[in-house]
């Protein structure tokens, strides 16, 4: 059964930094959500990645595309600008 990949809009509110391995780091959104993005510690960044950076600095809404896996919860696949749809 495959599982519905999940999107969601956020606003970043602040992004945290690298986790202990150095290949992920974590974000938070204005509605207190943590969210991770792995990229191998930046070698193999994620599509849309650096919207999350620019979302930090203008509070401009982005859509996150959510891995469908349920031991990863509120790891990011994808981002795009805007609402998601």
């Amino acid at each position: 059964v495959l599982a519905k990949t999940e999107q969601v809009t956020v606003t970043v509110k602040k992004i945290e930094g690298y986790g202990e391995s150095g290949d992920a780091y974590t974000f938070k959104a204005t509605s207190g959500k943590r969210y991770m993005v792995y990229n191998a510690g930046g070698s193999q960044p994620i599509s849309g990645e650096v919207l999350i950076m620019k979302a930090e600095k203008n509070k401009q809404p982005i859509c996150l595309k959510l891995a469908a896996d349920p031991s990863q919860p509120r790891m990011v696949d994808a981002v795009r600008a805007g609402l998601c749809k």
